[in-house]
């Protein structure tokens, strides 16, 4: 075995070639990495997709600032930093400025975020981790012209979606109370220009006229999630709040989305019944869909939290109807896409 000094071995990871992906976990990887990228440029010039993920709070915010203003050509950024107020993000992103970057992720503060994106000229994505408290986003009024992909709680999400090309849309929880999720994320919309084809939306099984609601913003969608949040058991049925419990008029309420091409609905409810349940499954998506032409694909993620969760992709062709073309046993959330 050829043996190596600690100078040697040094100098053969300095010449190896930069890795395109860079994952930083805590303060010791981050230190390591500053020291080959200020040794060797070609390190951080090579760095193409850069993720800091910290589950600890971070003292070097000195040499993370180092590390990003070295990223000349990064093109995907994820900064996800707990504990850190504001003035610790204006001092890590102050001035940064990166032609290329396509891909953005982070719980960073928006109104630290404002100056920094409005030089993101390039931005495709945005995932925001975090949102403003009530009011007026500080986001708002942001122009990227590549836009197409946002990830947003729902007070913010308009303020992002509005004058940019916005085509698919996440609204996920970022401190809003429960109840009002919903409620917030269609007023929101409801002011947007854009013209989304693409939600992800959780929502409250109480929201009886959800699709109607969420026609009313978006009416060109070509894919639909619907996450149910979990909901407190009360006297009456929770089954019988439910909007799809009457399958013809879901059907109906599917049908207001003439693009539609692909839904998916995770709930705790059971749809059907246990026994001969891929069957029924099927008879139940044949009255769904029977006014939606073309409504081709339906995941269904049932008595989801539960140990007997059901997850089936369904495909429908006009020789056979709906077949099966995937099923997860338990599922996950990697498997509903």
């Amino acid at each position: 075995m050829r043996y190596y000094t600690r100078k040697v071995a040094s100098n053969v990871a300095l010449s190896m070639p930069a890795a395109e992906i860079v994952v930083i976990r805590n303060e010791d990887m981050l230190g390591q990495f500053a020291a080959r990228a200020s040794r060797n440029a070609g390190i951080a010039l090579g760095v193409k997709s850069f993720h800091v993920n910290f589950a600890a709070s971070i003292t070097s915010l000195g040499l993370l600032r180092k590390c990003i203003l070295l990223l000349q050509n990064v093109e995907d950024l994820e900064l996800r930093l707990v504990k850190l107020p504001p003035s610790s993000w204006i001092h890590i992103l102050r001035r940064v400025r990166f032609k290329k970057l396509q891909f953005f992720s982070s719980n960073c503060p928006h109104n630290v975020l404002a100056p920094f994106l409005s030089a993101a000229r390039a931005m495709q994505s945005l995932r925001l981790l975090v949102g403003c408290e009530s009011g007026q986003c500080h986001l708002e009024g942001r122009t990227l012209p590549l836009l197409t992909d946002v990830i947003a709680g729902s007070i913010c999400i308009a303020s992002v979606v509005d004058n940019n090309p916005v085509e698919r849309v996440t609204i996920i929880d970022v401190g809003v109370c429960d109840s009002l999720a919903f409620p917030f994320a269609i007023k929101s919309l409801s002011t947007s220009t854009s013209t989304i084809t693409t939600l992800h939306i959780d929502f409250d099984p109480d929201h009886r006229d959800i699709m109607k609601r969420l026609h009313e913003v978006a009416p060109e969608l070509t894919a639909l999630k619907l996450v149910e949040r979990q909901h407190p058991t009360s006297g009456r049925s929770v089954r019988r709040r439910r909007p799809w419990n009457d399958a013809f008029t879901w059907s109906i309420d599917l049908s207001r989305f003439t693009y539609l091409h692909r839904f998916l609905l995770r709930t705790s409810a059971a749809l059907v019944d246990e026994a001969d349940g891929e069957s029924k499954e099927k008879d139940l998506l044949t009255v769904w869909a029977t006014k939606s032409a073309r409504l081709d694909y339906i995941t269904l993620w049932y008595l989801a939290d539960s140990a007997v969760g059901t997850l089936r992709l369904w495909r429908r062709s006009f020789a056979h109807g709906w077949t099966v073309l995937a099923r997860a046993d338990p599922p996950s959330w990697d498997q509903f896409l």
